[in-house]
């Protein structure tokens, strides 16, 4: 929200194709040298205010901040809430001898995980951005992103590959994690339906939406390119050991930093989280048809 006077109601400032759009006021300093600074319409000025209005050059040399609100802390507490309620309910259900099967442990416990990410995407959204998650964390899609996400999936494929490699010097006896993994979770047609749906649709938005959309973009910010993608990608894999299935779910979740590492390349460079929304699809996609011609 932005009322044009300073000091009341600022707006998380944005990339400037988006300010564009914006109306003359005081937003947040998107160099991070005030706390304000004053948008004309058109582009950034010298004038910027702490607790008052002062010139201060806009830094020539400097970027501005990535799209998308402040929130690593509240991006890790969703996480690591995620995380606990996913783990909990698949516990539970565990424990219980999986009443309807693992396919139902999967889909409760996935809900769990993706409670506490999209919570934090909403919440961030809403109290520190303007409240739509396009705008805030660049959650738009091109006709090209198909293209790009088939590519970037092969891509993916092979980053995944070279991660799990050393995995069968120290368990032979692991076989193709995601076929191990899918083969534990469907027995009829409905169960294989209910997979697709978790794994090629919910997912991808979701997760692409928190890890890449939030997490990402401001890791990015405080540790660089290398550091926040590499960061974003570890927090990513290891997320997909909340269901756990004995040690195979490990080289799956060293599979899925891999893949994680290209979709962070992705957003990086695109800008935007439609590549990586349809590359995150096509991997997974690719898993899951594996998996069903090899049984």
């Amino acid at each position: 929200m932005n009322n044009g006077s300073y000091g009341c109601g600022v707006a998380t400032p944005k990339a400037d194709a988006l300010m564009e759009r914006r109306a003359a006021g005081w937003y947040s300093d998107p160099f991070e040298r005030l706390r304000f600074r004053w948008w004309d319409g058109d582009g950034w000025t010298s004038y910027a205010a702490d607790d008052a209005v002062r010139w201060d050059e806009v830094p020539s040399d400097e970027e501005p901040a990535p799209p998308g609100p402040k929130g690593v802390g509240l991006a890790i507490a969703g996480y690591v809430l995620g995380i606990a309620l996913g783990g909990a309910i698949h516990l539970a259900m565990a424990a219980a001898d999986y009443p309807g099967g693992r396919t139902v442990a999967l889909v409760f416990s996935q809900f769990g995980l993706w409670a506490g990410l999209l919570g934090a995407c909403v919440y961030v959204s809403r109290v520190r951005g303007t409240g739509s998650l396009a705008d805030d964390f660049g959650w738009r899609f091109r006709r090209i992103d198909v293209g790009l996400g088939l590519a970037g999936s092969l891509v993916a494929r092979v980053m995944a590959a070279v991660i799990v490699s050393p995995v069968p010097v120290v368990f032979r006896h692991v076989r193709a994690p995601d076929r191990d993994v899918f083969e534990r979770v469907t027995n009829s047609p409905a169960e294989w339906i209910v997979l697709i749906a978790i794994v090629c649709i919910g997912a991808p938005l979701i997760e692409e939406l928190f890890f890449r959309g939030l997490l990402q973009s401001r890791l990015v910010h405080i540790a660089g390119p290398v550091g926040g993608i590499v960061i974003t990608a570890v927090l990513f894999g290891a997320a997909h050991l909340v269901a756990w299935q004995g040690p195979v779910t490990l080289v799956y979740g060293l599979a899925i930093t891999g893949g994680g590492l290209v979709l962070g390349l992705m957003r990086l460079v695109a800008g935007r989280l439609g590549p990586g929304v349809m590359a995150h699809t096509f991997f997974n996609a690719q898993a899951v048809l594996a998996s069903a011609l090899v049984q």
